[in-house]
């Protein structure tokens, strides 16, 4: 394959594009109800306005008391406290708990004295007083008083006041992935919005051989909207490939919190490409494209964004993912940015998780022998999938193990569905032993 610039090191690639989305991003945000951040990237340190809980409140059911008036209860021994009613509202006012009022549930000017309890259930408000929580499986109710048969220390059975938040603290980093637990934590101070990354993201494939399956066999009368069954004797014949990497971008993309739209795929025409590049970039921030990532007679995406552009890199000492681009282009006087991905699905794909997703969602890592050895030619960065397997071995204290796949090739895509996670294999590294332990990235998190 004949490339138009020199191999850089995927270091270097690495370095050269994440210097790029660092300037595209700093000022590239919307903000967000919580409802529709999840797995969004936050934009900024998000900080908690408030201590969480912002009172005291029960771990338990049963009657919130002072503790030293309970010391030594026993069953030979019990202690009698008056009851006495402490209402609490039934919910929280927002504007409240933005105001940081620590005494937003029940009322205010209530305080708990010696002698007496007032009945609490779990999650719930204690009293202004009250330092502890008796277990109701430790009282005996009568009318007007409450017999307590064991005693409780200060602050047992209680959640106090900053336990899960101080105000002030951190509760999600710039540039974490916003989860399920984030959420709930933000609703309960009363955070109603944040900041994300919002990058505007379009994708396209070129080929004449190209087939859309979201597309195909649609008749432009068919009021039910019906996609005939894929005809695969057709594609067989004609040596046709369904475009399957323009979907597997979009899930990608969506699987890191951006929202992409897909383009038609256009044919092998120079002037149609540059004109779909146009159209695209005019409306997002980021094009990414597979296909047409060398300087063959018959890919034309390379030269049209040259021609439009500053190429950054072209081509990079990887395996797989060797043929890829990464350019910026001034269009309407702001600079929008292309990868140049490769037609085949696993090139496409590794190049996609290095170079992209890399620097927006970092995968977990696991540290891990080898099950067998693993060649690896210097001067060029391998990336080596792996699939988990579960097994004991008493030379390596090791329960679980990588196993490297046998199954290679830029184009075999159940190299990447079978496998667990990657290794990167660094260019200076001529391949591992069996029993060495090397970083897994995970796919699966």
């Amino acid at each position: 394959m004949k490339f138009v610039k020199e191999l850089i090191s995927y270091e270097d690639a690495k370095k050269i594009t994440f210097e790029e989305l660092n300037k595209l991003t700093k000022d590239k945000y919307k903000k967000y109800d919580l409802s529709d951040c999840l797995n969004k990237i936050s934009y900024e340190d998000v900080i908690s306005p408030a201590d969480l809980p912002i009172f005291n409140k029960s771990a338990m059911d049963g009657y919130s008391v002072i503790a030293e008036d309970v010391f030594g209860a026993s069953e030979s021994n019990p202690i009698i406290l008056e009851k006495i009613e402490f209402k609490e509202s039934d919910s929280v006012e927002l504007d409240k708990l933005n105001n940081l009022s620590k005494n937003v549930v029940g009322d205010e000017n209530f305080e708990l004295t010696n002698g007496f309890a007032t009945k609490v259930s779990t999650g719930t408000k204690i009293p202004n007083g009250s330092n502890a929580v008796v277990m109701k499986e430790y009282v005996k109710e009568y009318d007007d008083y409450i017999e307590v048969y064991g005693g409780v220390h200060p602050f047992e059975n209680v959640s106090k006041i900053g336990e899960d938040l101080k105000k002030g603290d951190v509760i999600i980093k710039k540039g974490e992935m916003i989860n399920p637990y984030h959420i709930a934590l933000l609703a309960s101070v009363g955070i109603q919005k944040i900041k994300c990354v919002y990058l505007k993201i379009g994708i396209l494939s070129t080929g004449d051989e190209l087939i859309s399956i979201e597309n195909y066999g649609k008749e432009a009368n068919n009021k039910n909207d019906e996609i005939k069954k894929i005809d695969m004797e057709y594609i067989h014949k004609t040596g046709s490939i369904i475009n399957s990497n323009s979907l597997m971008l979009k899930c990608l993309l969506k699987n890191c919190g951006f929202d992409a739209k897909t383009y038609p795929h256009v044919e092998d025409n120079p002037a149609k490409i540059k004109k779909c590049i146009l159209e695209i970039l005019s409306e997002n921030d980021i094009l990414m494209t597979t296909g047409g990532t060398s300087v063959g007679d018959r890919d034309y995406t390379f030269e049209e964004i040259s021609k439009l552009g500053e190429i950054l890199y072209h081509g990079i000492k990887l395996r797989p993912g060797r043929p890829v681009g990464f350019s910026k282009i001034k269009h309407t006087d702001t600079i929008k940015y292309v990868y140049i991905f490769s037609g085949y699905p696993v090139a496409a794909a590794i190049q996609f998780e290095l170079l992209f997703n890399k620097y927006f969602k970092p995968l977990h890592t696991l540290n891990l022998p080898l099950t067998r050895n693993f060649a690896s030619s210097l001067g060029r960065t391998d990336i080596m999938r792996v699939k988990l397997i579960k097994k004991s071995d008493i030379n390596t204290n090791s329960k679980l193990f990588a196993e490297p796949l046998r199954i290679s090739g830029s184009g075999v895509i159940s190299s990447l569905s079978s496998a667990d996670g990657y290794a990167i294999i660094d260019e200076n590294i001529e391949g591992y032993e069996k029993g060495d332990i090397i970083t897994i990235y995970l796919f699966k998190q």
